[in-house]
């Protein structure tokens, strides 16, 4: 597993096995040579090209605590708005065989938890926007769940998908 200096601004969070590490713009050549291995091996991407693009945007990591093998990554795409201002576009994927109950939001917290802690550096993101693109996380309870974390219905997307922020400086 690379070593991490822990500092107040990468957040560490340990779940049983699991551990989530914020490692955006920290990301070695290792770490990002095995998030793209797992992405593939686990069919969240099929593209090589995709997956090696979208390493370089991943914002928090879960790594199981032994092995350092990864079981999960979040990503965050930062992007301009029609104002021109910064806002990160979240994507999450965990394996099915870790998919533990309260994991993906313990993920997404080290992830809003890093992001808040740069939100004071000059063109940091002030919102982070997500796509309910899973059936799971489109009920209502996963809502509630989502709007716990700070996130609010944002409206809809042109495929009918549900949009929700979150803003970090509130």
């Amino acid at each position: 597993m690379d070593s991490m200096i822990k500092t107040p601004s990468a957040p560490v969070a340990t779940r049983q096995n699991l551990q989530t590490r914020w490692v955006f713009g920290n990301v070695s050549d290792r770490l990002r040579q095995q998030i793209v291995e797992f992405w593939l091996r686990e069919g969240a991407l099929t593209s090589p090209d995709e997956a090696w693009r979208r390493s370089f945007e991943v914002a928090c990591v879960l790594q199981e605590m032994e092995s350092g093998h990864i079981a999960g990554a979040c990503t965050v795409a930062i992007l301009l708005d029609d104002h021109g201002a910064s806002y990160g576009f979240v994507r999450l994927f965990i394996r099915p065989a870790s998919r533990l109950v309260g994991l993906n939001v313990r993920v997404m917290e080290t992830m809003i938890e890093g992001f808040k802690a740069m939100v004071h550096e000059p063109g940091a993101p002030r919102r982070l926007i997500v796509t309910l693109e899973n059936r799971k996380i489109e009920r209502r309870a996963a809502q509630r769940i989502m709007g716990r974390l700070g996130f609010i219905h944002a409206g809809t997307v042109a495929n009918g998908k549900v949009l929700m922020q979150c803003s970090l400086t509130a």
